[in-house]
């Protein structure tokens, strides 16, 4: 028996467990006491089905709707609505009773049902947060790889090595910059977002290694037009599609890159002009990385190609 086999087995005993106190109080309060093991048998396989309605539902409604509050009430409306038809149903189909005795019959099954509902929801919360850990640490594994791949470490182990000689106070700005990049990566391990400020002022020194290496055959303008300065991203987002636009497009004298980072209230779009290099050492799986991250926020990022651009347009997330 596999896990998850496992996991609704006992979902099933806990929500038949779960529901003998309810009924319990209900027939003290309603001076049946007598009734009790009559009335446990007959729910029981109600509380099952609704057990399973309620799991159903808020997996079903953890995909249609993002906002958890929205959510939660949507969740307990519909499952309380559901309570009622099946309880009631059920005790028509048992005994000759009015309207009034069996929607009396559903009262101890609606605050047993939110109860459940609320398990749930925690429940797929609580999955989807360790779901959310483990991209996020899988996606800055890819970033600091990126970084320490052979290519990138060679590159600018040349420039400074350069430096070195012809311009010693530059080589210590820059070995500097190389330190920094390395300790963003390093210090946003355990952020799931972080300020906008924070990844441009990161980003501002990786452009600034990459123009060391390319001079002005790479020109990277970033415009911040926003009227609030407020808001987040994925760590590492914007300067993975730079980095991307530099592996893949050709960076020279007669084919000079350009890139601009747009930030606005809504979005940050990072375009390039496209000029692909007949070969590239760049994995492909960066934009995917980035993709699964910011849907993990329920947020999703829009990639626009044409002859002469590309742009990726990254939500800002408040």
């Amino acid at each position: 028996m596999d896990t998850q086999t496992r996991y609704v087995f006992l979902f099933i005993f806990v929500i038949s467990i779960s529901f003998i106190p309810f009924i319990g109080i209900y027939s003290i309060m309603t001076g049946r006491p007598e009734n009790l093991w009559w009335t446990i048998l007959v729910n029981i396989p109600a509380c099952l089905l609704l057990g399973i309605c309620d799991f159903l539902l808020v997996k079903k409604t953890q995909q249609m709707v993002k906002r958890n509050v929205i959510r939660v009430i949507t969740d307990l409306m519909v499952t309380t609505i559901i309570t009622i038809v099946i309880i009631c149903g059920l005790n028509l189909m048992l005994m000759d009773a009015t309207s009034q005795v069996l929607l009396k019959s559903a009262v101890p099954a609606i605050p047993w049902n939110w109860i459940v509902t609320l398990i749930i929801e925690l429940f797929f919360y609580n999955e989807r947060q360790q779901k959310i850990e483990r991209e996020k640490s899988h996606y800055q594994f890819i970033a600091l790889r990126n970084q320490i791949n052979p290519h990138f470490l060679f590159n600018c182990l040349n420039v400074l090595s350069s430096l070195a000689y012809s311009d010693a106070e530059k080589a210590n700005t820059f070995a500097k910059r190389l330190a920094s990049v390395y300790r963003y990566i390093l210090s946003t391990n355990e952020s799931q977002i972080v300020d906008i400020e924070d990844e441009i002022a990161y980003v501002n020194k990786y452009i600034y290694l990459e123009q060391v290496r390319f001079g002005d055959y790479l020109s990277v303008i970033i415009e911040d037009v926003r009227t609030t300065k407020k808001g987040h991203i994925i760590p590492v987002s914007v300067q993975q599609l730079v980095e991307n636009a530099i592996k893949h497009n050709i960076c020279s004298k007669e084919f000079p890159l350009k890139i601009e980072v747009l930030i606005d209230d809504i979005d940050i779009k990072v375009v390039n002009n496209v000029q692909l290099r007949k070969t590239s050492y760049g994995t492909g799986v960066g934009l995917d990385n980035i993709r699964r991250q910011y849907a993990l926020h329920n947020h999703h990022i829009t990639v626009s190609v044409s002859d002469t651009t590309f742009t990726v347009s990254l939500p800002i997330i408040h």
